[in-house]
């Protein structure tokens, strides 16, 4: 079957990651993967993943000034039609709202049998700020022949904000590679942070963006910072435009001794490893993948009760949940954690096996797989 993947880019993000995983462990004896994205940063990510590949030549720009951008994606969905019935797809799978809205028009337009379009996030923060973005992406769910949501929590809003059909909605979650990211891996960035095992490192894997609450995760290391000499305190992530702020903060609370601040990391597992617990301080979350993944690392962890995070973890048994934008309550399970020694290792041992269990990666492709076999088989056309 040729299956050809719709993205806005390949630069470094959860999404672009889980499909390249996707892609990368596709049975080839039944796929044959292909690629199409918006713009051309990345690119090499995919060298030896795909038969072929083509870039849209437009920039992604997320849902902004769509009556000025319309010429543009219009010949976005024409050229994108011309791949597709050059290559022969049978199956179109597009990712997140824009490569969406693109890869549906287009896959109807070359008459694909089979489309399938992936949100990420909640309809709730992303379709905010458009309202013709808003309109394409309902018209986007109708002309899907399926829709996927990576948890529970994005598909219900998916139907009841999007407008997509529920018979036409679905949800398969996140995975993660349990043999790259596991326990007891090396230390050597904890070494080169200067940090003794008798400390107690909390940290945090995000791009610097609003939503992902680092303002929060520093108000809470201050509380704990008061009462813990001990404890210190990571965060790793690209600027997305918040992270000269949040330095400041980290200096105006005299943290700047305890707080390191890192760029993003290409090999995020070295970060989890400097770890004793991790925090995920988002203020929305569709389904988080560094939640899994330091999980899977062996590390306890407290996350927000937003989005899918509840779908992630048991609060109190695989992680703990708390409310967003609460600092002091953050802090307070930080600290329970931080003094016994016997739950961390117990909340890291059965969070790793919740996701050796539900999230492992080969679950996530093998999902994937029976569902593009199912839908073919139940419309070998796919004209409805």
């Amino acid at each position: 079957m040729k299956v050809t993947y719709v993205v806005g880019s390949l630069r470094d993000g959860g999404t672009e990651r889980q499909v390249l995983e996707l892609i990368r462990h596709l049975d080839r004896s039944q796929f044959e993967p292909s690629l199409v994205t918006m713009e051309d940063a990345n690119l090499d990510r995919a060298d030896g993943l795909v038969k072929s590949r083509y870039t849209m030549g437009i920039p992604e720009a997320g849902n902004s000034n769509w009556f000025g951008r319309s010429l543009s994606l219009a010949g976005a969905v024409r050229r994108a039609s011309g791949f597709f019935r050059e290559s022969r797809a049978e199956i179109v799978h597009a990712f997140l709202p824009g490569p969406s809205i693109i890869g549906t028009a287009a896959g109807r337009l070359a008459r694909v049998p089979l489309i399938i379009a992936s949100r990420r996030s909640l309809a709730s923060q992303y379709r905010t700020s458009s309202r013709v973005a808003g309109w394409a992406d309902t018209a986007a769910f109708r002309l899907a022949h399926f829709n996927l949501g990576n948890s529970l929590a994005v598909s219900r809003e998916m139907v009841d904000i999007g407008g997509c059909p529920a018979q036409k909605c679905g949800t398969i979650h996140n995975g993660v590679d349990v043999e790259r990211f596991r326990p007891n891996l090396s230390s050597f960035l904890r070494q080169q942070m200067g940090w003794s095992q008798q400390e107690v490192v909390f940290g945090m894997v995000a791009n610097f963006r609003p939503c992902k609450g680092h303002r929060d995760f520093v108000q809470a290391a201050a509380l704990i910072a008061q009462r813990h000499p001990e404890a210190r305190f990571l965060m790793a992530g690209a600027d997305s435009g918040e992270k000269a702020s949040i330095v400041k903060q980290v200096d105006n609370l005299h943290l700047s001794s305890r707080v390191r601040v890192l760029d993003s990391d290409p090999s995020p597992e070295k970060i989890f490893a400097a770890l004793d617990i991790y925090l995920c301080t988002s203020h929305a979350e569709g389904f988080s993948n560094v939640l899994l993944e330091a999980m899977a690392c062996g590390k306890p962890v407290i996350a927000t009760d937003v989005g899918g995070n509840r779908e992630a973890l048991h609060h109190g048994e695989s992680g703990f949940l708390v409310p967003a934008g609460d600092p002091q309550k953050l802090a307070e399970v930080a600290e329970q954690l931080l003094l016994d020694k016997a739950l961390r290792r117990t909340i890291a041992m059965n969070g790793r096996g919740r996701v050796e269990c539900k999230f492992s990666l080969q679950t996530m492709v093998r999902a994937h797989e029976n569902l593009y076999q199912h839908l073919l088989q139940k419309h070998p056309q796919a004209t409805s």
